[in-house]
């Protein structure tokens, strides 16, 4: 899922008195929940997602496919990655060696943004609070894409990203934000699902599961196919 989220923020006329440095705290980060919704173009809405984000996981929960995605941190700052597949019960897990051979590395999950991305990004202007936290927007092109973004500083989340490629545009926005606090809903209990490891596939051929899923495995290039 390429984390694009629109609706609602209205902006403050006033551009920025002087160069605004960018902020994309990565340690320390509050713990917050949230869901997002992506709109289409004609605000069809294609997609909901939710992000729960604590100090040692991160996990995004595709609500159109029931499946997600979670990284885990270790003691020694390592990252395992899983994708689950609540329908099944299962879930395929790779280490941090598996990740480093395959060339996958964090790159939206955490923020809902690209940080790479962010940062050829112009800032524009202050936007009025968004769920009382201060915004700033961003916009630039980045290889062709035109990029939108409103982000917000205190927390290092993206509360909306706006692309537009040809004559699509594609937003996607947080509709629900919690921080510090309660949130309806968290990480996902997956202590009761098969849990498979990546470098055992290659044994699983004729696995029933496994045949499923194959297609939505990362590739050698590093991508996921959702």
């Amino acid at each position: 899922m390429a984390c694009l989220l629109s609706a609602g923020c209205a902006l403050q006329s006033g551009e920025l008195g002087e160069p605004l440095p960018l902020n994309v705290n990565t340690k320390n980060l509050p713990p917050l929940a949230a869901e997002f919704v992506t709109t289409i173009s004609s605000d069809t809405i294609v997609n909901r997602a939710r992000l729960v984000r604590s100090a040692s996981a991160v996990e995004w929960f595709y609500l159109a496919n029931n499946t997600g995605e979670r990284w885990t941190k270790t003691t020694n700052d390592l990252w395992f990655y899983s994708k689950i597949f609540h329908a099944d019960r299962q879930v395929i897990e790779y280490s941090p060696i598996d990740l480093n051979l395959l060339g996958i590395h964090q790159q939206w999950q955490v923020f809902a943004i690209n940080p790479d991305i962010l940062r050829v990004l112009t800032p524009i202007k202050y936007a009025s609070d968004f769920h009382g936290w201060k915004s700033v927007l961003y916009a630039g092109e980045v290889n062709g894409v035109f990029y939108e973004v409103l982000w917000l500083p205190q927390i290092s989340l993206a509360a909306r990203v706006t692309t537009i490629l040809g004559k699509q545009k594609t937003t996607t926005e947080v509709a629900r934000l919690y921080v510090n606090e309660n949130a309806p809903f968290s990480l996902n209990d997956t202590k009761r699902y098969r849990t498979i490891e990546y470098t055992d596939l290659g044994d699983m051929e004729r696995d029933p599961f496994v045949l499923k899923i194959q297609h939505e495995m990362f590739d050698h290039h590093g991508h996921s196919h959702f």
